[in-house]
């Protein structure tokens, strides 16, 4: 296991600076996501780590040492791709150990970790197929059994699961973080899915145009978010949010944490739609003047709802009230 620590780190492109001071730790055996919209600097920074472009400043360490300007090679470093960049005329034994057979590890050698990737990713009955004759999910099986024979006490994943479907997607997580857990790897893992980001991760590096907008653990950014963008950002549906009157701040209360009462009672709101998701649904509503209005999500029981155009009052704990700045966004106390 290996400690991944990037200090300041700046990267340009031109006049653009694509990451801007970005500083944070992922500790040995750590499954760090760096979760964002696209564009925001998450796959640079991957990129960076992997040495597969320089930063401009700042500094990258593994392991306490300084690999700001070391190649490849020498950072001890797994990389799996969004593409998963199988060699089509290959086979799925043959594209595993591609990077052993360039490095001349002895066949045995290669033999051995094979076997044991084959083994841990249940691959064992596709080693003779070729790329094209395997699934979504197979393909990215063997795309992570390269990362393991590589024996890197670091694995970097850009949007691995990007090309699958919603359901495969689903069991490629559990499998991927069953596989980290096991194998003890320190994981960095891109991804702008927030249920990714939540289901799989340690740590979070929520990022936005190139700076880190707030890191913690899931918990943390669901609960205490630093601002209005990741309010928004984390959660779905996303964080509630709504003017003060006297509107310097804005008000955000998460969907599950809004009850429903009687028209005349709590915050005045009308039904403009409601989506029925079987065990709970959502209930979309309008509320505040005409000339201003907000819409309001509650996430609610599956049945006996109000129907749309219907008047209701919302409520909420007190507890549950989040305040932010309108002008910055960030949260106040």
């Amino acid at each position: 296991m290996s400690r991944v620590a990037l200090h300041g780190i700046v990267k340009r492109f031109g006049d653009h600076a694509a990451v801007q001071d970005v500083t944070l730790v992922a500790e040995p055996g750590q499954f760090v996501a760096l979760l964002g919209p696209s564009g925001c600097g998450k796959s640079t920074t991957l990129r960076l780590i992997a040495a597969l472009e320089q930063p401009d400043e700042g500094r990258i360490e593994i392991d306490g040492v300084d690999v700001t300007r070391a190649p490849p090679a020498q950072r001890g470093i797994a990389m799996v791709f969004q593409n998963y960049a199988l060699f089509p005329h290959l086979t799925v034994g043959e594209n595993i150990v591609f990077g052993l057979t360039v490095r001349r590890v002895d066949k045995a050698e290669r033999a051995r970790r094979l076997a044991r990737a084959a083994e841990l990713l249940g691959l064992q009955s596709l080693l003779s197929r070729k790329p094209a004759q395997l699934s979504g999910g197979q393909r990215q099986r063997v795309a992570l059994g390269r990362a393991i024979v590589a024996e890197a006490p670091v694995c970097l994943m850009d949007e691995p699961l990007s090309n699958l479907d919603a359901q495969l997607r689903q069991q490629m997580r559990s499998e991927i973080r069953e596989l980290q857990q096991r194998l003890g790897i320190t994981m960095l893992y891109v991804t702008h899915d927030q249920t990714e980001a939540m289901t799989m991760a340690d740590r979070v590096v929520l990022m936005r145009a190139g700076r880190i907008e707030q890191q913690g653990t899931p918990q943390d950014l669901y609960e205490r978010p630093a601002s209005t963008f990741v309010a928004g950002f984390i959660g779905a549906p996303a964080m509630n949010l709504f003017p003060t009157e006297d509107g310097r701040s804005l008000l955000g209360v998460r969907p599950e944490q809004m009850s429903l009462r009687a028209a005349g009672e709590g915050l005045p709101a009308r039904v403009v739609a409601v989506e029925y998701l079987g065990a709970e649904s959502l209930l979309i509503c309008e509320t505040g003047p005409e000339t201003a209005r907000s819409r309001v999500v509650l996430r609610t029981g599956g049945h006996g709802l109000p129907q749309r155009g219907e008047a209701v009052g919302l409520g909420w704990p007190d507890s549950a009230l989040h305040r932010f700045d309108r002008e910055s966004g960030q949260r106040l106390p």
